[in-house]
């Protein structure tokens, strides 16, 4: 029997190995011929008077990722770089001097982006004071309305199926609590901060109340952002505004209601756009296409923009669940490529990151103070810049934040599942042989004691000591009133700013100039880490130093932003970690 059972489980793995190296092959024999198809392939010309659209359907990353990204994917992306948010901001710039260039289309129906993201895409559209800026769509929503107010006519298609939907913000949080107690698994979570409510969700069926308000610190704060810019490009009264919104007064609300509230200026259907020449017989060519004009000499000098993106980790991509990770091997590879430039005269370290491990953050802080001393690093938070991603911020230079971003979240947590009762449940009994105490603190399949957490929580106190003392240094706060901060308490940009915990509201490019003044360049140029590749290059170029052929491709599944701290629980085995909370929008 036992001879069967191993013959019939060699030939299904056997059989699933042959198709798996089988669909590499044919992956990358396609991808081959695709490259010789296109290798030969120039831009697309620009005319004169030219329009660019503006679109971002699958949204927008901010660091060109070695991952392979499927969704939405063309044949004739084969040689593309991948659209990252610095990319727009540099193209919209150069827009603004091109004189090729008439004006900007907004597609509001296929503006897949966050509140920051979007924040920083309006500010550089100012810049094109001279260019016609048209908004058009049949949908919006408050992040697009956002992305609509910058331009100069905002025009919606007059059918009564158009949805236009303004509201107050929501998040929500699933707890997985009786669902573990079903499946006999159980997290237990030891929080150093009151406020810090990761991993909360696996040991509870509800919401604390200090957990709770942090979010409602934040919503609160996002409303106001919200009302303010709507009141400001729109002339609107903001107090009454508010009310409407909260009140759910613009949920539905047909185009011709928008239009009598002064929310929108025109009501006609793209063909009639076009027709009535507002654009024309214009050339509209996508902001990805958009080729910058000038190539960048040898000797320029240059700044260094470094997208710190993803889950903060001891070890490399390939034995991490995220898409983008931190890792300080990778990140000081990178910094040695920047001290070897002599050419570069400053960092700007852009980073969109939830936290993750307490060692491998105070490992990057290292390497970021001892690149200071020989250059100025300006941090410049994108969506997300909390716990370990504040603590890698912590010692810039200049920290800027949007005012939408999240930060804050000083604290420390340790999250441990126990799969015991699971074990028990599928007639699993573990036999262990262990010898001197505490040898099995980390197993999982084990009831914890009390002795246990108490030493957990000790070595917790003093990783949680040790970030207040880097963020009281960096920061110049004093450690009594960091703590009245701190607590795993999370900020918005604006209210981080209030606090003493970033310098500036500003984004990217923001961040970029004061780079530049502080390091007296007029001329320069900009190079971005990781590189951004194309689609052959990520499948022709594979460095070995990196993830895995599998590990390359994304993957994305069923409550893939919920599980994302019990993954991450996973990954760090239960040791301390500096990780912020999941908030979903």
């Amino acid at each position: 029997m036992g001879t069967i059972r191993n013959a019939v489980k060699w030939f299904f793995k056997t059989t699933i190995t042959v198709i798996i190296v089988f669909a590499v092959l044919l992956f990358f024999m396609l991808a081959f011929v695709a490259k010789l198809s296109f290798d030969n392939i120039k831009p697309k010309s620009v005319s004169m008077d030219s329009y660019i659209q503006l679109s971002f359907p699958y949204g927008l990353t901010e660091s060109p990722s070695d991952l392979i990204d499927m969704s939405g994917f063309r044949i004739t992306d084969i040689n593309k770089k991948t659209l990252t948010l610095g990319d727009v901001l540099q193209k919209l710039s150069a827009a603004s001097k091109d004189l090729r260039i008439k004006g900007i289309l907004i597609d509001i129906d296929k503006w897949n982006l966050t509140y920051e993201h979007t924040n920083e895409i309006i500010s550089s559209l100012k810049q094109l004071e001279d260019k016609h800026i048209i908004a058009y769509g049949s949908s919006l929503s408050n992040v697009s309305y956002l992305a609509a107010l910058s331009a100069d006519e905002i025009i919606i298609d007059p059918s009564n199926s158009s949805t236009i939907i303004l509201h107050g913000l929501s998040a929500s949080v699933p707890y997985f609590k009786k669902l573990g107690d079903k499946l006999g698994i159980d997290v237990e979570v030891i929080h150093i901060g009151q406020f810090k409510g990761a991993g909360e969700n696996f040991t509870r069926d509800n919401m604390t109340d200090e957990y709770r308000s942090s979010i409602e610190k934040v919503i609160n704060s996002r409303i106001d952002n919200f009302s303010e810019t709507v009141s400001v490009y729109r002339k609107q009264d903001k107090t009454g505004l508010t009310e409407r919104i909260l009140n759910g007064e613009m949920v539905f609300i047909t185009p011709r209601q928008a239009l009598d509230m002064k929310l929108i200026d025109k009501l006609m259907s793209y063909e009639e756009i076009v027709a009535e020449n507002l654009i024309g017989d214009k050339q509209i060519i996508s902001i990805s296409d958009y080729e910058i004009n000038g190539v960048e000499k040898d000797n320029e000098d240059r700044i260094a923009v470094i997208y710190a993106e993803g889950n903060i980790v001891d070890s490399g991509p390939g034995s991490s669940f995220s898409e983008n990770t931190i890792y300080p091997e990778s990140f000081g590879r990178i910094l040695k490529k920047i001290r070897k430039d002599d050419n570069i005269k400053a960092v700007v370290l852009r980073i969109n990151s939830p936290g993750g491990s307490a060692l491998a953050s105070e490992k990057i802080l290292r390497q970021i103070i001892s690149l200071k001393k020989d250059i100025p690093v300006i941090v410049s938070m994108g969506s997300t810049a909390a716990s370990g991603g504040y603590y890698i911020a912590c010692h810039g230079t200049k920290i800027f934040a949007d005012q939408y971003t999240i930060t804050g979240s000083i604290g420390v947590v340790s999250m441990i599942p126990n799969f015991k009762n699971m074990l028990d449940k599928l007639g699993i009994n573990y036999q262990k042989v262990s010898k001197g105490k505490y040898s099995d603190i980390f197993d999982f399949s084990k009831e914890r004691s009390s002795d246990d957490t108490e030493l957990m929580r000790m070595s917790m106190l003093r990783i949680y000591d040790e970030f207040k003392s880097r963020v009281s240094e960096g920061r110049n706060i004093s450690l009594e009133d960091l703590e009245l901060i701190a607590q795993g308490q999370i900020w918005t940009g604006e209210q981080a700013k209030a606090n003493g915990l970033v310098d500036e509201i500003g984004g990217l490019e923001d961040a970029i100039e004061e780079a530049a003044r502080i390091s007296a360049l007029e001329n320069y140029g900009i190079v971005s880490f990781p590189e951004n590749k194309t689609f052959s290059e990520k499948i022709f170029d594979i460095d070995t130093d990196d993830a895995s052929l599998y590990s390359m491709f994304k993957n994305t599944g069923l409550l893939e932003k919920e599980l994302q701290i019990l993954r991450t629980a996973l990954i760090f085995e239960g040791k301390p970690s500096l990780i912020m909370p999941v908030i979903m929008e």
